[in-house]
């Protein structure tokens, strides 16, 4: 495995188009791959990367009232821009405090600083048929347990 340069806190990031941009100030306690087929309809791919993150390290700096929310079931929330249709920030009703965002989205695709041992997979069980993926990160039929 190659070495990963550590990011320097804060990091901006944004959507395609530029009207929303935010600031991590802080490392993603951990980072998911969602094989899931909400997330593969979603994000229009095989996965979805999210970071994992205390809301208070994590402020909106321009567009905020160009989000739009979509509820997913059971208890959450997704946030896109409204413009560019790009995925921001997915919330869960039962842990108002924390919050996710899609890593990819960071500018300069920098690493959104969480410990190696913290990244996994999850909802490999309904993953596409034909998606293959070899890497040595924990994989979960479900969500993480």
């Amino acid at each position: 495995m190659e070495d990963i340069e550590m990011t320097d806190f804060p990091v901006p990031g944004g959507c395609v188009c530029g009207r929303v941009r935010y600031t991590v100030s802080g490392a993603a306690d951990f980072v998911v791959h969602c094989h899931c087929s909400l997330c593969r309809r979603t994000y229009a791919g095989l996965v979805a990367t999210g970071a994992s993150i205390e809301k208070k390290h994590l402020k909106i700096d321009k567009g905020e009232n160009n989000l739009s929310t979509y509820p997913t079931p059971p208890n959450g929330r997704r946030q896109f821009c409204r413009t560019c249709g790009c995925s921001l920030f997915y919330y869960l009703d039962d842990t108002p405090e924390t919050m996710y965002y899609y890593p990819a989205t960071l500018d300069g695709g920098v690493h959104p600083g969480h410990p190696d041992e913290e990244e996994y997979h999850a909802h490999v069980g309904s993953k596409a048929n034909w998606e293959n993926f070899d890497d040595d990160l924990p994989k979960f039929t479900e969500g993480k347990v």
